[in-house]
C-alpha cells in the first residue's frame, strides 16, 4: 500500500496577521526613496558637454510636461525601464545621488547634478519614512516563511 501523502495547507489570512503583530521588529525598514533617473554616463572630460546638451534637452521636455519614463528610455544610458530604481534605502547608492535624492519630495524633478558616475536628472516617486514595514509589502513572505515551517515540521 503506498503511503498517505501529507497535505500541507497554506496559512490563512488570520495567521498572516497574527505572525506579523507579534514579530512587528522583525519588519523595521529603513527610510527608502522609490525614484526614476535619467543618467549620461561621463567616461572622459571630452564627453560631459555632449552629456549635459542630452540632459538639458531630456528637462526641458520634462518641464514641457512629457512622462518621465519615456523620456529616460529615450535619453538615458539605462533606458529600458522608464529609469526605475525601485524603493532604496541610504547606503546603496553613491553619496552624492544620495544627497540629491533624499532631499527631494515627492513628484519632485530635480536639476541636473553630477556624481562620480556622469550627470543625472532624478524623479522621486515616493518616500517612506524609517518605520515598520506595511503588512501589505511583507504579507507573501511571512505565509511563504509560515508554509515552509510547516513542511519542514513534517514527517519525512
Amino acid at each position: 500500500m503506498p503511503p498517505t501523502a501529507v497535505l500541507i495547507r497554506k496559512p490563512t489570512r488570520k495567521e498572516v496577521d497574527f505572525y506579523y503583530k507579534t514579530h512587528r521588529s522583525q519588519f523595521h525598514a529603513p527610510e527608502r526613496v522609490h525614484a526614476l533617473q535619467i543618467v549620461k554616463n561621463v567616461h572622459f572630460p571630452r564627453q560631459h558637454q555632449s552629456a549635459t546638451l542630452v540632459l538639458e534637452r531630456a528637462l526641458a521636455r520634462l518641464r514641457a510636461g512629457e512622462e518621465f519614463s519615456k523620456v529616460a528610455d529615450e535619453d538615458s544610458d539605462c533606458g529600458g525601464n522608464g529609469g526605475d530604481l525601485g524603493w532604496f534605502p541610504r547606503g546603496v547608492m553613491v553619496e552624492e545621488f544620495e544627497d540629491v535624492v533624499f532631499e527631494m519630495g515627492p513628484k519632485e524633478i530635480s536639476p541636473i547634478f553630477e556624481t562620480r558616475f556622469g550627470l543625472h536628472i532624478v524623479q522621486v516617486l515616493e518616500k517612506r519614512p524609517a518605520g515598520i514595514q506595511p503588512l501589505g509589502e511583507v504579507y507573501d513572505a511571512i505565509a511563504n516563511a509560515i508554509y515552509q515551517s510547516r513542511l519542514e515540521r513534517t514527517p519525512k
